[in-house]
């Protein structure tokens, strides 16, 4: 459309769809917060030098995602745990996905009412707008959508125009390769159309043969670099349980996801809470409608764009059954995120069942029907009012208010004490779940915040409890203690050499030391557990230590690293924490 022509009706009318839920969905993004993964990737992200090929090409629980690793790297050196900035880029490109859609719909049909229907089935769908509220989850899909609308755009352009199209259709795959695995598809979406088209697969025969290329190089790469693609679970995978997982997808989650349902809320995680039996009976009723209706119109064609939908919802589910089901169960069939990448897939199918493809040299601007206006206009704002109301239910389950609050109250705590230190702990399960391991600990949630210690020998060390606030350690409930030490009045007396308490119960795991001791003259020294040495600084005065401890030991070392008065060792405990 050229500057200075005003925008057709149905252009207007596809600009408002694109932007009320966009607008919905923008506004709960940038109020919501970080959550497991997030944490665990923006953390290690931190730590990462940057050059890091290591956090950029890691095994992430069997996904392979550099580029978004390169992109949490930048963004959180720029400002760390900051969800907004975080949140910035896919909301730009899923911006930047729903124009793309639209344009492709216009190249292959015209600019005619019947294509708003479609496009707004993908701005409105819940299977979009809710899971990418999780940023971890977010920088996988939106950027994979981005590549598919972009790939699609330049295919389409390629085959009006030809010439280096088909360059970008590949560059933008491998680009959705770099975020997220899913983005094999792209090449299945792109023959899907060519034929849709009615364009012969063998008149592109270089552009599969590129697409072939690549698939196999990703492949080499992704199958070298992770170990953990497979399920690790001990749920058994039959034929029960993957039709149990199937049927939730498309009755619980898919049908329900592309008209902006369900409406009943979210489950548990980021799953949705299925919808009552009538409902979800009359939402598969009108999909098989649909179906019907789509090969009455459309013939041969819409069997083909119903074919294509079929293999990749076919491929969601065995790709599901492969790695997660052992995990998770028939549940996950409940997760949007399992297939929140059909949603496109579904647009572009129902577009090619009920509408017939335009010449690809004829002009986009076709003469607009006044009689299917009423009828799109009504179904766009019928899904427009649904999806208000779908993500209105489900969006505080991936709001993540805990963790908002955890990161208000310790960024509090600390400004009403700069000197704080904390001792590293596990956190509530709906923040950081145990299932993380090393990495669900308070310092993965609150250790990119300015200022903030962890884990470091002090006399005054505090611990953040489930709300996020800074509790003072006023001691430790011994699981083992020293021996008593042979000096009396004094314990054991530390100097230059290495003297090492016994306790009288072996310790394994991760617990506080503490240490109560008397010296004249302040100086640097350090303890020692079997070789670990950690420095520490013995005040002058009467005092107490504490410091986290771990592994299996049954002694525990002390040592001044240079000549100074003697400190006195009175009392020596392991054990956990206790707060005012």
């Amino acid at each position: 459309m050229a500057l200075g022509v005003r925008p057709s009706p149905v252009t207007l009318a596809a600009f408002f769809a694109g932007v009320v839920p966009f607008a919905l969905h923008t506004w709960a993004a940038l109020r919501g917060s970080l959550a497991q993964d997030d944490f665990v990737i923006t953390y290690h992200a931190a730590k990462a030098g940057p050059f890091d090929f290591g956090y950029f090409f890691q095994d992430y629980h069997g996904h392979f995602a550099p580029g978004g690793f390169l992109l949490a790297d930048l963004l959180t050196a720029w400002a760390p745990l900051d969800f907004a900035l975080l949140m910035a880029p896919v909301l730009v490109m899923q911006a930047a996905a729903s124009i793309l859609l639209w344009t492709v719909l216009v190249r292959c049909f015209g600019r005619r009412w019947g294509i708003l229907v479609p496009f707004t089935m993908f701005t409105t769908s819940t299977l979009l707008l809710v899971p990418t509220l999780w940023w971890a989850y977010a920088i996988q899909v939106a950027p994979v959508l981005l590549a598919t609308t972009a790939a699609l755009h330049a295919h389409v352009r390629y085959l009006a125009d030809g010439g280096r199209w088909a360059i970008a259709t590949v560059a933008w795959t491998v680009f959705g390769l770099a975020f997220y695995e899913k983005a094999v598809f792209i090449p299945v979406l792109v023959a899907g159309v060519t034929v849709l088209l009615g364009v012969s697969l063998r008149r592109n025969f270089v552009l599969w043969g590129v697409f072939a290329a690549v698939l196999a190089g990703y492949a080499a790469v992704f199958l070298t670099l992770t170990t953990s693609q497979v399920g690790q679970g001990v749920g058994p995978v039959t034929v029960g349980t993957v039709a149990d997982m199937a049927g939730r997808m498309l009755g619980d989650t898919l049908v329900p996801g592309m008209v902006g349902g369900p409406w009943s809320g979210p489950g548990p995680g980021a799953t949705f809470a299925p919808s009552g039996v009538v409902v979800r009976i009359l939402l598969l009723l009108a999909a098989v409608v649909v179906l019907v209706a789509g090969v009455r119109t459309g013939g041969s064609r819409a069997r083909k764009a119903w074919l294509l939908l079929g293999l990749v919802f076919a491929a969601d589910v065995a790709l599901s059954a492969a790695t997660r089901l052992t995990e998770v169960g028939p549940e996950l069939g409940s997760d949007p995120r399992y297939v929140a990448d059909l949603a496109v897939v579904v647009a572009l199918c129902v577009a090619f069942a009920f509408l017939e493809p335009k010449p690809l040299d004829k002009p986009s601007d076709s003469v607009l029907s006044t009689v299917k206006r009423p009828f799109a206009l009504a179904v766009c704002l019928a899904l427009i009012a649904s999806s208000v109301v779908g993500f209105s239910r489900l969006a505080p389950g991936l709001r993540f208010e805990h963790s908002r609050e955890f990161l208000a109250n310790a960024r509090a705590s600390l400004e009403r004490d700069p000197d704080l230190v904390l001792y590293d702990t596990t956190v509530p399960n709906d923040i950081l779940h145990g299932w993380f391991g090393e990495n669900a600990r308070a310092s993965r949630v609150v250790g990119l915040i300015p200022g903030v210690l962890f884990d470091q020998p002090t006399s005054r060390l505090s611990l953040l409890d489930d709300s996020g606030s800074a509790r003072l350690i006023t001691g430790v409930d011994p699981v083992s203690r020293g021996m008593p030490g042979p000096v009396p009045g004094c314990g054991y007396t530390v100097g230059e050499t290495l003297v090492r308490v016994p306790l009288d119960i072996p310790v394994l795991g991760r617990y506080l030391l503490r240490t109560d001791y008397f010296t004249s003259d302040g100086g640097e020294g350090v303890v020692d557990r079997d070789g670990v040495r950690v420095p520490v600084w013995f005040q002058p005065g009467l005092h107490t230590m504490y410091l986290p401890i771990e592994g299996l030991f049954d002694k525990v070392g002390f040592q001044l690293s240079a000549k100074g008065a003697p400190v006195c060792l009175a009392k020596v405990e392991i054990g956990r924490p206790l707060t005012q």
